[in-house]
């Protein structure tokens, strides 16, 4: 299928899904294509913008190790289709000296995919987002440095990422992370 464009819904309470959505759409437009993002709280299902060449995806943090509910709400309540779908969830990054450590994301990505298989769609991209931690409850706080540090490497998983997804390859990272998913 020739993709024409892509259309974007996020759901973001501290900021991360909405960069993360926007940089997908920049990075989209850049390469060509036609991209819009838009917001899940703004949004009823009598104006969703879809064509059926477009790849659609959707970002959002996790809540409680799931999607938030206004995200599943949504999908519950989206029309049905076959486009190809992408999902995208941030969790709580970290950085131990040089290594960037994964949050968790339990059934953040797997709730809504299966939502979405079960309407039609087809999910070709998985992928969480280890963005900077904001769990200041469980942690100090992240220094400049090392959120600038976490944020560049968001930076070039989120090019990589669509740039396979806009060639119509799969994108399957969060399967390496189902088993601790299922556990938590």
């Amino acid at each position: 299928m020739i993709l024409s464009g892509i259309s974007i819904w996020y759901f973001s309470g501290t900021g991360n899904a909405k960069y993360a959505a926007n940089r997908i759409c920049e990075s989209a437009i850049d390469m060509g294509y036609q991209a819009s993002v838009h917001d899940i709280a703004n949004t009823t299902n009598s104006t969703l913008p879809i064509n059926n060449n477009n790849l659609l995806g959707f970002c959002y943090p996790t809540h409680g190790f799931n999607a938030p509910p206004i995200v599943l709400h949504f999908l519950l309540n989206f029309p049905r289709g076959k486009n190809r779908v992408f999902l995208l969830n941030t969790r709580a990054g970290m950085k131990l000296g040089k290594i960037h450590t994964p949050g968790f994301g339990g059934l953040a990505l797997w709730l809504p995919a299966i939502i979405l298989w079960i309407k039609g769609y087809k999910p070709i991209g998985f992928r969480p987002l280890d963005m900077p931690s904001n769990w200041i409850s469980i942690h100090p706080g992240l220094k400049t440095k090392v959120a600038l540090s976490i944020k560049q490497h968001c930076e070039t998983t989120l090019q990589r990422f669509t740039h396979r997804i806009t060639e119509g390859k799969k994108v399957l990272n969060g399967f390496l992370w189902f088993p601790l998913d299922i556990v938590l």
